[in-house]
């Protein structure tokens, strides 16, 4: 079965990241399809028209993301109806949802909403519950010739949730090859390559077992690693097996370096540690700006653990808030380990918790000096028995060591609260 999509919108050749096609490649991937090509084009009747033409031909499968707004530059919806000989039919109940869209929201429809009203002839229609733009299922062609088109919208807000909730379902019935499962682990405080090094001798080795065989791969981002394991058969209790074993085999050679699975953040695993221990938190963020605020609050319930964050940018507001000596910063600097040291321990005093960090760097590209350059970096915890520091050197541009900072200071907050450290 060839499947392929196909992406419009002049904004993804310009430099705006298209995340559709890696979810959607992941989602159908878990029940045995896999996508042959996905096409970009911009917001052209002509390139979209020549490439879904090229593409229905080839495919057993198209999926088109994007061009089903309300807008002029929405085009996907005509095009395919016009390639597909296939009218468009004004639909009322759709309108209705749309118009209720609005509604709910105390917001007047604009008039040109009314597009997105019109449905292909003989399509089973997508629900979209987060906008405005309904999906498609369109399927043409005779007998064993019968192929099928997808339309989706743009936005992962409303793609994502529609793949998930009704178009897997879909296809799961009618599709499904094979039992494939996936876990994935995420490794901070190591490189990909290093990573690979520990695990090579496993991720090599040629796992195939009575027809169920067993892949991997690997993907760094954001100073994280991601190790997915994925298992492919018939049999799913043997799957289950294999991968319990491998996922072991690679626990034991990462140990505290993998910090969860699958959907596990940092900050989530930060939490529970918390909760578990019935700890308080709080944050004082120099060169991070309220990074890690942000993350930290992001989890529903931290106001049970998480209890005040300060950005202290200036050396002013670290000596007036934080307490921080004012001789300390002429004598080492604002970044470095003694001050980072006495804004974990101020901001611990200021908001009467269990533990307080900071975060004091150079993100750059000004303010460094040649003993002190851009990524040089000091992330200290304070708790009532000791004050922990460690120092960082990270490389890229400004937001780049941002977030670096705020994933490393995570994860030495993990390291700290699962160390078994009397607090």
């Amino acid at each position: 079965m060839n499947i392929e999509i196909l992406c419009t919108g002049t904004e993804l050749l310009m430099g705006k990241v298209n995340t559709d096609d890696a979810y959607l490649c992941e989602r159908l991937l878990c029940i045995g399809l896999a996508v042959n090509r996905v096409i970009t084009v911009g917001d052209s009747k002509s390139e979209i028209k020549s490439a879904f033409e090229e593409s229905v031909k080839r495919s057993d499968i198209v999926f088109t993301v994007g061009g089903l707004g309300p807008t002029f530059d929405d085009l996907t919806r005509e095009v395919v109806a016009e390639a597909l000989k296939k009218k468009l039919i004004f639909n009322r109940e759709i309108m209705h949802q749309i118009a209720s869209h609005f509604a709910a929201r105390d917001m007047e429809m604009p008039a040109v909403n009314d597009r997105q009203a019109y449905i292909m002839e003989g399509a089973e229609v997508i629900p979209n519950k987060t906008g405005t733009a309904p999906g498609m299922i369109v399927q043409y062609g005779d007998g064993k010739l019968k192929k099928m088109v997808i339309l989706l919208p743009g936005p992962p807000s409303e793609m994502n949730p529609m793949v998930d909730d009704y178009v897997m379902k879909y296809l799961k019935k009618r599709y499904e090859r094979a039992i494939i499962k996936t876990t994935v682990l995420h490794v901070c405080g190591l490189s990909e390559s290093a990573v690979y090094e520990k695990i090579r001798d496993i991720v090599d080795s040629t796992r195939e077992l009575d027809g169920n065989e067993l892949n991997f791969a690997m993907l760094a981002s954001s100073s994280v690693v991601q190790v997915k394991i994925i298992g492919k058969g018939a049999d799913e209790l043997l799957i289950d097996s294999i991968m319990g074993k491998t996922r072991q085999e690679i626990y034991d050679r990462l140990g505290n370096d993998i910090y969860g699975e699958n959907d596990d953040t940092l900050e989530e695993v930060i939490g529970k540690l918390l909760g578990k221990k019935k700890l308080s938190l709080s944050l004082a963020e120099s060169c991070t700006g309220g990074m890690i605020c942000d993350r930290v609050t992001n989890i529903p319930g931290s106001s049970i653990y998480f209890k005040q964050g300060v950005v202290t940018y200036s050396n002013e507001s670290k000596i007036r808030l934080l307490k921080v000596n004012e001789d300390t910063i002429k004598r080492y600097g604002a970044v470095s380990e003694n001050t980072a040291k006495e804004m974990a321990v101020g901001v611990r005093k200021l908001s009467g918790v269990d533990i307080g960090m900071a975060t004091t760097g150079i993100a750059g590209p000004t303010g460094a000096t040649e003993k002190k350059p851009v990524g040089l970096v000091y992330v200290a915890i304070a708790c009532e028995k000791d004050v922990y520091c460690r120092e960082y050197r990270f490389t890229g541009h400004r937001l780049a060591i941002k977030e670096k900072v705020t994933v490393h200071a995570l994860d030495f907050l993990r390291r700290i609260l699962g160390s078994g450290l009397d607090m």
